[in-house]
Order: structure tokens, then sequence, then C-alpha cells
């Protein structure tokens, strides 16, 4: 299994979502509109934003965590039970 391979992946991911975060929150930070009836639909599309930022959140913290555990020499090898882990799973995003 090609680790760098993975690493490098991992590191296009993460800039990926960064800047996927960026822009969710560039939308949730705009103003909205004087109009009562598009400020309703807007604040819906804020909620679905807001969602949206924290599986983006989540997905970032994934991929450090697997990142951080190259860095270590532990990406191989199951947090939770220390077992391995098998290379087609390794090539799975976290």
């Amino acid at each position: 299994m090609d680790i760098k391979k993975i690493k490098t992946e991992l590191r296009d991911k993460l800039e990926e979502e960064i800047r996927r975060l960026e822009g969710i929150e560039a939308r949730l930070r705009g103003s909205h509109s004087a109009s009562f009836s598009e400020q309703a639909e807007e604040r819906e599309e804020d909620e679905v934003d807001e969602r949206l930022e924290e599986a983006v959140i989540h997905e970032i913290e994934m991929i450090k965590g697997a990142l951080e555990r190259i860095e270590a020499g532990a990406y191989q090898t199951c947090a939770a039970c220390g077992g391995g882990i098998s290379a087609k799973r390794l090539q799975a995003p976290p």
C-alpha cells in the first residue's frame, strides 16, 4: 500500500473541504433581503447551510485525524482495538 499516495489524496481532500467550508460560511455571513417572504426562504437555506457546515467540519476533523495517524506511524492500526486495518479499508475516505 502506498501511504504517500494516500497522504497526498487526504491533503487534497482536506484543501477541498476547507474551500467548501469557506463557501458555506460566506453564504451564512451574507445579508438578507428586505422582503419578509424572501427572508423566510433565505433562513431556510441558512438552516441547510448550517447542517452542511457541521458535516464539513466533521469531515475536516476526520481527515486531519487520519493525517495525524499517518505522521505518527499509526495509520494502519485501529484506534479502537489496536488491530491491523486492511489495505482496502485504508484506501476508503475517513
